[in-house]
């Protein structure tokens, strides 16, 4: 399986600057397990995947003071305009690794990343502009994009386009898999209940 080179410039932009308003509470807080939450159990999964780069665009109300996410491998951005959406929060995040040839977009609320499925998306990150799973022919997360789609997201001026739209504009690889986590998002507390603490066991006081 092909891995890390040592001379490509791999980054993560973890997506964590909206408003959570669905939730109630900012998702990169909630427990993923009884010692971690979302936003550290999502780190401690690219590091042990080789990432050496990991950037954290963060609504600027959450405070991660306590929760030991500040490292050197982990740079936290704050967004103070979450009404933007998630192509500010993407540049935002990009601005500080300009010069990456690759990077992973990785949405706060899909904590189901695996070590296998970014080595998986880094196997085949030359096939296409950007590379990103898809269960039962429905596209999932994270999405693994090329240094031209970099560029053009850091020249943005505007941000009327979903990241969707600005990625159709690109050639994209599909990557098959039999893992229907990739597709979920925790937007709702039932999806919390459902997808995190009844599977977890997770024990809430």
């Amino acid at each position: 399986m092909r891995s890390f080179l040592k001379n490509e410039n791999i980054i993560c932009v973890i997506l964590s600057g909206g408003l959570s308003s669905r939730m109630k509470t900012h998702k990169a807080l909630l427990k993923f397990s009884e010692q971690q939450n979302f936003l550290q159990h999502i780190i401690e999964v690219y590091q042990k995947a080789g990432m050496k780069k990991i950037i954290v665009v963060k609504n600027a109300d959450i405070d991660f003071t306590d929760d030991g996410v500040n490292n050197d491998m982990v740079s936290i951005v704050n967004n103070y305009y979450s009404e933007k959406g998630r192509l500010y929060s993407l540049q935002l995040g990009l601005n500080e690794s300009p010069n990456a040839d690759y990077c992973f977009i990785q949405n706060i609320d899909n904590p189901f990343v695996t070590t296998e499925l970014i080595k998986n998306l880094l196997t085949y990150r030359s096939n296409a502009d950007y590379v990103s799973p898809e269960y039962n022919n429905k596209g999932g997360h994270p999405v693994l994009i090329s240094a031209a789609i970099i560029k053009k997201i850091l020249h943005l001026k505007e941000y009327k386009n979903t990241l969707r739209e600005e990625l159709e504009l690109f050639s994209r690889y599909k990557l098959n898999i039999d893992d229907e986590n990739c597709i979920l998002n925790i937007n709702l507390p039932s999806d919390y209940q459902k997808h995190i603490l009844s599977h977890n066991k997770i024990q809430i006081l």
